[in-house]
């Protein structure tokens, strides 16, 4: 399947509230797959983050320092969640972005684009120790 196949299902499936466009291609895509979503164009500040933010050109050119500079401030002003369209041709690879808390959800075999999400309620699993059952227990502590 072709990734823009893979970013239109994506995009319908989750049926976000309001989308961030990073770049003109992302705009275009967002609107004809969302077309009653809010859909903010590139460099619009909507004023309060967005449900997603959606990249498909915004990593083209840039060194692997550049891109994540940007990936961090798009999480952290943007969107809680980012999907993005990557190319092969990127500086960075995927063990960057699993570093990063992305996870890869396709990859075009004709031209090799890799279709990365972010999700910040899920992108890190709760680990077995940090429940009730090893906490401190005040009332079996004497004074």
């Amino acid at each position: 399947m072709h990734w823009r196949d893979q970013l239109h299902n994506h995009l319908q499936e989750h049926q976000p509230d309001s989308v961030c466009a990073l770049d003109e291609s992302a705009y275009l895509l967002a609107k004809s797959v969302l077309p009653t979503t809010p859909v903010y164009r590139p460099g619009t500040s909507p004023g309060s983050p967005c449900a997603l933010a959606l990249g498909i050109d915004i990593l083209t050119g840039l060194n692997a320092q550049q891109a994540q500079q940007l990936i961090n401030q798009i999480r952290l002003y943007t969107a809680p969640r980012i999907l993005l369209a990557v190319p092969s041709d990127c500086a960075l690879d995927e063990d960057t972005f699993r570093a990063l808390g992305f996870m890869q959800l396709a990859t075009d075999s004709t031209d090799s684009t890799r279709i990365f999400h972010y999700d910040l309620a899920s992108y890190k699993t709760v680990p077995d120790w940090l429940n009730p059952r090893f906490w401190a227990h005040p009332e079996r502590w004497k004074p």
